[in-house]
């Protein structure tokens, strides 16, 4: 079957109904975002979902400095992962890009929502705002890899309008299915107080081909 993509924006003014199988659609446009310390990592191994390994080594990376030990935030991620409910560790998405730039754009500013918490808990929030490099992934989501529950709630949703919030969740993206990915340059407002700007040229990155990039 030949790809056939919907793309939200492209449809926000249609004055019609949509029917993603009526209208043999295969994949939804989807957007994720972070702020990796490696773009590579990202491209070569799809974007997948949050592990304790994977969290651990994140905050270690992350939230560890001169003040906060490595001690101090083992027994703080310890305790913060026992409370994380399943459905947070899969890999959501959104749809409608704007919101990521809008009354989301804590993904921007600070990466994930657990390491997000744990550096807040530990005192060092503001930290995460000069680590990783904010990014926006394109992604274009298999219909078979979203639960026809998800599909119908998704297809009601744009069909009354409500369009500008319309994320979703799925067990990963695979490196194939992303597509393109952009560095937001425009100031972002802070869910926590304020604006963020990203100066790129203090960023702390871990990856030389984007370091030459950017710089």
């Amino acid at each position: 079957m030949e790809k056939k993509v919907f793309i939200l924006a492209e449809h926000l003014n249609d004055e019609y109904e949509v029917d993603f199988y009526e209208e043999g659609y295969t994949h939804l446009r989807a957007f994720h975002a972070c702020r990796p310390l490696r773009i590579s990592d990202y491209l070569n191994n799809g974007i997948t979902p949050i592990s304790y390994k994977s969290a651990l080594k994140d905050a270690k990376d992350r939230v560890v400095c001169d003040y906060v030990s490595e001690e101090e935030v083992i027994s703080e991620f310890e305790k913060e992962w026992s409370e994380f409910e399943d459905m947070h560790k899969r890999v959501w998405v959104q749809m409608n890009k704007d919101s990521l730039l809008g009354t989301v754009s804590h993904y921007l500013i600070y990466g994930s929502e657990f390491i997000n918490t744990l550096a807040m808990n530990l005192g060092c929030r503001s930290r995460l705002r000069q680590i990783g490099i904010p990014t926006i992934f394109y992604c274009d989501i298999p219909m078979k890899d979203i639960t026809s529950m998800t599909l119908n709630d998704i297809q009601k949703s744009f069909n009354d309008g409500y369009t500008y919030d319309i994320g979703f969740s799925v067990e990963e993206v695979l490196p194939q299915n992303i597509v393109n990915y952009e560095h937001p340059t425009k100031r972002l407002t802070d869910p926590y107080g304020g604006t963020y700007k990203t100066n790129y040229e203090k960023l702390r990155v871990y990856d030389l081909e984007l370091e030459n990039h950017l710089g």
